[in-house]
């Protein structure tokens, strides 16, 4: 039975003066390139910002067209105080050069204002929503497609006596040999006999499901006999590669699953019946995407989606039911980790991993370089060429130049406390206006407002959860989303407000 929510919720906020018939084609043009930019941002970064852009300039042009401010947001000061400190933070930095060049990831943030502006209706904001979720699960069915076919072979065994030992490892994944992808276990048994024994055999693969190798072996090592008994090996069919979609890295295309799956969730806690034909939808729609972050094996990234579907029973049912469901995420996270260690050789905490190494290494530097440049920090990317001076051990031990796993850290680093503090400040807000949004649409009419501030408030959760251990805040794809949430949460928050509070 649904409460009825008191007279105030109900009161919709006065409605602005009919729009001259351009300012209006300005408006709708703009709403238009932004469902078309939902469409395309989890699949090609590149098509997303150009959709944006453009968005983004006739969303200008209708406000002056019309000599009219965009609406003011709770978040505007924390905001404009977060982007004043990165560009501090950019003239200040030990390469000004270099981290001027890079303001332009923190000008993805204008996402917020635009889709907070262009959302004029809870029905829109919920299409745009859906309209993210449903092409993020057309990419997930092509990428299980592939999972499921296979791609090369999975190395399971190499004997001790294998010309092929030192040079591939258990859990590899080959994909080429002499030029020529490997279409399963038969076929590279096929190229091996086929290769010119006169030659160098050379193959390519990935290891660690992402991590590309290549390896050249002599004539004078093959074996007598042709086959898997002489080379001294043991593989199967190649569904080894983390996922990533059409993303760079799985990581990336983890963090992205991360946030649509939680906000399937809130979608479908909400709903009221479970059995019909929307909430089968929404199970079943979640469930792929969380088969497809299942492919990425990430461990961060699942461990956090638990982080966020427990703060959304919390909100959704009481904290003392998010208490209770500890122990089964627990055992949850237990079967995951052994997954882990099946799939991709590391559970979730191995401290033999060489990416756990190279995190606390970098995490230990990273607090040095705090105190080292405590209010403004080294600029953003500076640490790419002034790494030796800067005396960062990982880079050096272990060959790759990269960032500080840790979007608090990183902040912090390249932008001082005081661009940490702006940051936590903006973080802290956008929560706590996410958490007054969930409490407010529970009496709401409709059971999808309810859901999509509970699915936004756990799409948060879950990617702040993250970030303590990936630096996701850095990544253009997924803050790209991360923002365009947060401006759905904004649009949504002011069109549920009391009349009073509103105006």
């Amino acid at each position: 039975m649904t409460t009825r929510a008191p007279a105030a919720y109900h009161r919709r906020v006065p409605q602005m003066a009919p729009l001259p018939p351009t300012a209006d084609w300005w408006e709708r043009s703009a709403r238009f390139l932004l469902i078309l930019f939902a469409a395309a941002l989890p699949h090609s970064i590149a098509v997303a910002q150009a959709l944006a852009g453009a968005a983004l300039l006739l969303w200008a042009g209708g406000h002056l067209a019309r000599r009219q401010r965009p609406a003011r947001t709770p978040l505007d000061l924390s905001i404009l105080l977060f982007v004043g400190a990165t560009v501090l933070a950019a003239v200040f930095s030990l390469e000004p050069s270099v981290s001027v060049s890079k303001l332009g990831r923190t000008a993805l943030i204008l996402i917020v204002p635009l889709a907070a502006g262009l959302i004029a209706s809870r029905r829109q904001a919920i299409v745009l929503a859906l309209v993210l979720v449903a092409s993020a699960g057309v990419g997930a069915l092509v990428t299980l497609g592939e999972k499921a076919l296979g791609r090369g072979v999975d190395v399971v065994e190499i004997a001790r006596d294998s010309p092929l030992r030192g040079r591939v490892r258990p859990h590899d994944v080959l994909l080429e040999c002499d030029g020529q992808a490997i279409r399963g276990p038969a076929h590279f048994e096929e190229l091996l006999a086929r290769h010119d024994r006169s030659r160098p055999l050379r193959c390519e693969g990935m290891r660690a499901g992402m991590l590309p190798f290549a390896f050249k072996l002599g004539p004078k090592r093959f074996p007598r006999e042709p086959g898997p008994d002489g080379w001294g090996y043991r593989v199967k069919v190649g569904r080894g590669l983390r996922a990533r979609g059409t993303y760079s890295h799985p990581v990336t295309y983890a963090e992205v699953l991360l946030q649509l799956t939680a906000l399937l969730g809130g979608l479908w806690l909400a709903c009221p019946r479970k059995t019909s034909r929307a909430g089968a939808a929404l199970f079943f729609a979640g469930l792929l995407l969380l088969a497809a972050l299942a492919a990425t094996f990430t461990r961060a990234s699942w461990a956090a989606l638990a982080v966020a579907g427990l703060a959304m029973l919390g909100m959704r049912l009481g904290w003392r039911w998010s208490l209770l469901m500890l122990g089964p995420a627990a055992t949850a996270l237990v079967g995951a980790n052994q997954l882990l260690v099946r799939w991709r050789g590391v559970g979730f905490y191995n401290p033999a991993d060489t990416s756990i190494q190279y995190r606390w290494m970098m995490w230990e530097d990273g607090w040095r370089l705090i105190r080292e440049h405590p209010l403004l920090g080294i600029g953003m990317d500076s640490v790419l060429s002034r790494w030796q001076e800067l005396g960062l051990r990982a880079y050096q031990q272990f060959g790759l130049v990269s960032h500080f796993h840790s979007t608090p850290i990183q902040i912090a680093v390249e932008r001082g406390l005081l661009g940490l503090a702006a940051w936590l400040l903006l973080m802290v807000l956008y929560l706590r206006l996410l958490a007054q949004l969930a409490l407010r649409t529970r009496a709401a009419s409709d059971w999808r407002e309810h859901g999509l501030a509970l699915g936004l408030f756990g799409a948060a959760c879950g990617f702040l959860a993250s970030g303590l251990v990936h630096y996701n805040f850095g990544d253009s794809e997924v803050v790209m989303v991360f923002w365009l949430l947060v401006g759905v949460a904004l649009a949504l928050d002011r069109m549920t407000r009391p009349a009073a509070d509103a105006t």
